[in-house]
């Protein structure tokens, strides 16, 4: 996925991870994104999923979701 399209997006499903019921697991947007001056390719993203459950898309993993 494009980092520039998935920097702005508000709302992201992954692509293997699923829910109880069967469908796509989604997260959506819970702060900005971070990035950094020595790495200008690096990058997170705080994400809310579920009822509890917060995590980050980052350099690392953006490439497991999908913006909607």
């Amino acid at each position: 996925m494009n980092t520039r399209l998935i920097k702005t997006a508000q709302f992201f499903e992954h692509k293997t991870a699923t829910n109880a019921d069967g469908t796509r697991l989604r997260a959506r947007r819970n702060g900005t994104t971070k990035t950094w001056k020595t790495r200008p390719n690096d990058f997170r993203i705080p994400v809310k999923h579920g009822l509890y459950d917060y995590g980050y898309i980052d350099h690392d993993n953006h490439l497991d979701w999908v913006s909607v």
